[in-house]
């Protein structure tokens, strides 16, 4: 017997995932903009629009960086999750198949003891 979950279930899952990710992602904003202020402070010749320049540069490279990797990790766990689903799908198929098999072949011996 499956669990039954309640209506709108889905959406509540969808919602508090999108928030994780969101959170997640200002982590990465943070991450990459405190990366890029450490590099412009040892760069103490530049004024202070420059260093502002090397800070946005610098923290859109990180993010560029972040969102490739996170897709890449993604599009590999979508194709890892294909892959093991099918492979489950087949040794279900097997299991099942060897039940029948084996099922069909213990009647037979029943039927075949009873009649002699």
């Amino acid at each position: 017997m499956g669990r039954q979950e309640p209506a709108g279930a889905d959406a509540v899952r969808d919602g508090i995932a999108s928030m994780e990710g969101y959170l997640l992602w200002q982590v990465e904003i943070e991450q990459a903009r405190t990366a890029a202020e450490a590099f412009a402070d040892r760069l103490d010749w530049l004024t202070s629009g420059q260093r502002e320049q090397v800070v946005d540069l610098y923290t859109r490279t990180e993010l560029d960086r972040s969102r490739a990797s996170i897709t890449h990790t993604a599009q590999r766990a979508r194709q890892l999750r294909q892959e093991y689903q099918e492979r489950y799908d087949h040794l279900r198929r097997r299991a099942v198949a060897w039940c029948l098999i084996l099922g069909a072949a213990v009647s037979f011996l029943v039927c075949l003891g009873r009649m002699l």
